[in-house]
């Protein structure tokens, strides 16, 4: 949860990069002189808000620095809100977010609006007799796309924010959420209101089949042709049952070829409403600046009855090991999942101090006893995926050394946990474990974006921001017993799900 790194090994699949691009802060410096005491004083004491008539939630921190500030824009809707079928329609969206508005990216929206609606009428014919492709390539798409591109002016949402002088523009689809974040000078903030309010109310979804290809390239480079990100999509699949967390953030192939403009602005309406995201800012404004703005652009956002659909499945307890492997011309990789509870168990905090425990640092205890002194893996990793909200995975694994099977690695690794206990744990290093997520999880908050983005999930998660520091708390308090507890209780054989790479030369 929120800031805290909970890795020592790095993913080169995309779903993994965007996970950890949420714990990625700036190098630590002091929030001030008695932050080791009370790191979260001046925030708690600082963060002013107020909602709207539509439930739109507002967040700010001023900070006195430079005359900037960082925006972020978080909708409580991610990979975990699809299903077979649609998997991968939250990503795309957040692509297709970037295309414009009825007012920017366009030359004539009238006759845009025109011929995009003949363009769908066409593919959604041809979707309904199985031939969506055969559409796509009809002569009349053909003309249709020639007269579309005349009319567009490509990339304008980016080139105005570019004028305004931007820094960091950028947004991110994790299992839970999607956040559209961005950092510009102070007095740009109108801008930001006038530009991301249209981006929310008047969506066009231009260029939508044409993007598709992107986002089926991406899935291809960081999952079909990663063998980490084939092994990671395998995991999932096998260590869920039911639950949506099972599938793929970048959707699988086959759903993705299949999605139309139609369907996404249906997703769309679901879940991007004012009552379902939180505005936060961090940074040099006032609530006075910021207050009548904000009220004055994003009030135009409809207030909606009823709520956004929200995930109800649970996932079974899972009672005896599970077992997958991908057939693969790759160097031998093993993941092993167990089932964790979500925050606000406290032991979603606790485990954070486990991890680093385990696998940050030569003095780790994976590091030490698996690669230095047994020598059955050159490398060793601890992580969580694949969300927050709901029970998700404590994550362990590595690389076999030469002549050395997958199987007898996770032999290893399950040995080690089982004969795992507090009095091997010296203070030295449990208050090293604290120390390091300490210095990951505040590093986290000394950026203005880190902070505008956890304080926007924990209120949009749990419905209190404040609970942000109620983590941090939890995290510190772990003693060697609680260890000993964790691995006893969550890290036991019947709880895990081991998957591996078998070369396929």
């Amino acid at each position: 949860m929120l800031n805290v790194k909970r890795s020592s090994i790095v993913f080169d699949s995309l779903v993994l990069a965007i996970f950890f691009a949420a714990l990625i802060g700036m190098a630590l410096s002091p929030l001030h002189a008695d932050a080791a005491e009370d790191p979260f004083h001046e925030i708690l004491a600082g963060v002013e808000e107020f909602t709207l008539e539509n439930g739109l939630r507002v967040l700010l921190f001023k900070r006195d620095s430079a005359p900037v500030f960082s925006a972020q824009i978080v909708v409580k809707v991610g990979g975990v809100n699809e299903e077979i079928g649609s998997t991968g329609i939250a990503h795309f969206l957040e692509h297709m977010a970037f295309k414009g508005t009825e007012t920017i990216g366009t030359k004539n929206f009238e006759q845009e609006k025109r011929l995009l609606a003949e363009f769908e009428q066409i593919v959604q014919a041809g979707e309904r007799e199985g031939k969506q492709q055969e559409a796509l390539e009809s002569p009349r798409i053909r003309e249709l796309s020639a007269e579309l591109e005349k009319l567009l002016v490509d990339n304008e949402f980016g080139k105005l924010y570019s004028i305004a002088g931007e820094v960091g523009l950028n947004a991110q689809t994790a299992k839970d959420y999607t956040a559209y974040n961005v950092s510009l000078p102070t007095d740009a903030f109108e801008f930001w209101c006038w530009l991301e309010s249209d981006r929310l109310l008047n969506p066009v979804f231009r260029q939508f089949y044409k993007e598709r290809e992107v986002v089926l390239e991406e899935r291809r480079r960081n999952f079909d042709d990663s063998p980490q990100g084939k092994l990671y999509e395998k995991l999932l699949d096998v260590a869920y049952t039911k639950h949506p967390y099972k599938l793929p953030n970048i959707g699988y192939s086959a759903d993705l070829k299949r999605q139309t403009a139609t369907e996404m602005r249906e997703f769309y309406d679901r879940y991007y409403r004012a009552d379902n995201m939180v505005l936060a800012f961090v940074g040099n404004l006032t609530m006075e600046q910021m207050k009548p703005l904000v009220t004055r652009y994003f009030s135009r956002l409809p207030k909606r009855e009823g709520s956004a659909p929200d995930v109800e499945v649970i996932e079974p307890e899972q009672t005896e090991a599970r077992v997958g492997e991908i057939v693969f011309p790759a160097q031998p990789q093993v993941f092993i999942g167990y089932h964790k509870p979500s925050y606000p168990d406290p032991d979603d905090a606790r485990l954070a101090i486990l991890h680093s425990y385990l696998s940050e640092g030569r003095s780790s205890l994976l590091e030490r006893v698996l690669v230095r002194e047994r020598k059955v893996a050159l490398q060793t990793f601890t992580t969580e995926a694949p969300g927050e909200r709901f029970p998700s995975l404590f994550i362990t694994g590595g690389i076999p050394a030469p002549g050395v099977s997958s199987e007898r690695l996770r032999g290893e690794i399950q040995r080690l946990f089982n004969r795992f206990t507090a009095k091997q744990v010296s203070d030295a290093d449990l208050n090293a474990a604290k120390r390091r997520v300490r210095v990951s999880f505040l590093s986290g908050l000394e950026s203005d974006q880190g902070l505008a983005l956890s304080l926007a999930k924990t209120e949009l998660f749990y419905g209190d921001w404040r609970k942000i520091s109620l983590f941090y708390r939890t995290m510190l308090e772990t003693t060697a017993e609680d260890l000993e507890r964790l691995v006893k209780k969550y890290l036991r054989e019947s709880n895990s799900t081991f998957v591996s790479i078998r070369n396929s030369k």
